[in-house]
Parts: C-alpha cells; structure tokens; sequence
C-alpha cells in the first residue's frame, strides 16, 4: 500500500530508465547471463566493458558534481549580492 508522500518522491519511468545505477545493473545481467551461455567468452572483453561503464559513470558522476557546485556557487553569490544591495538601500 503506498502513501501520499511515497507517490511524490517517485521518479519517472523515463528517468528511472537513464540511471546510471540502473543501467549498470542491466549491463552486469548481461554480462552474467553472457557467462552463462558462453562460457569461453574471453575475460578481457568482459573487462573492456567493464572498464567503459566504470569510467562512463565517473564522468557522468564528475559531471554532476561540478553543475552542483556550480549551482551552489550561484545561489551564494546571488545572496551575497541581495544582502549587500539591501545595505546599501539603507
């Protein structure tokens, strides 16, 4: 049974699709179900692609971080602004 505040903090289906944890998980089912049924798959590809998600998500993850802080810089300079101009006013 769901209540009012878990159906607000659900996120789209659409976005929940372009997750990284998501999408990691899906290549990881991939790779393991690949292990399953070829066995003989050579482990060095296994890591290439390994390799690539890894770095795909710390890029993405340097991404985000950096348009925070951005955005966390913005927010204290436009209060640092406000508060001088509302002394100046004074």
């Amino acid at each position: 049974m769901r209540r009012d505040n878990e159906v607000s903090s659900m996120r789209p289906l659409k976005e929940r699709l372009q997750s990284r944890k998501f999408i990691t998980a899906i290549v990881a089912a991939l790779i393991a179900g690949l292990k399953v049924y070829y066995p003989d798959i050579p482990v060095e590809a296994i890591w290439t692609i390994v390799g690539c998600l890894m770095g795909w998500v710390a890029i993405e993850g340097a991404i985000d971080a950096a348009s925070q802080l951005a955005k966390w810089i913005a927010e204290k300079t436009k209060k640092e602004t406000d508060s001088r101009s509302k002394t100046a006013v004074e």
